[in-house]
């Protein structure tokens, strides 16, 4: 399942890649991170559960000033 793409953002774009997680699970990996890849509450996110992966999202909102902190962060695929 490993896929590079591009990570779509309000206000930015960031290089991604789909992978599948140690549990075999879909994944995202952001910036060396890996993340779920949540689907069910938006069509593509990413859910900080770890300190690493929340430091992660807080970096990509205060980058692309998302001023919305939803536990989930939406990202379109391009």
């Amino acid at each position: 399942m490993d896929r590079d793409f591009v990570m779509v953002l309000p206000g930015g774009r960031v290089p991604a890649r789909f992978v599948t997680l140690e549990d075999g699970t879909p994944g995202v990996e952001v910036e060396g991170v890996q993340f779920p890849h949540v689907t069910d509450e938006v069509p593509n996110g990413i859910e900080g559960n770890s300190d690493e992966q929340r430091r992660v999202i807080d970096g990509l909102r205060q980058r692309f000033r998302i001023t919305s902190e939803p536990s989930v962060l939406a990202f379109d695929v391009e």
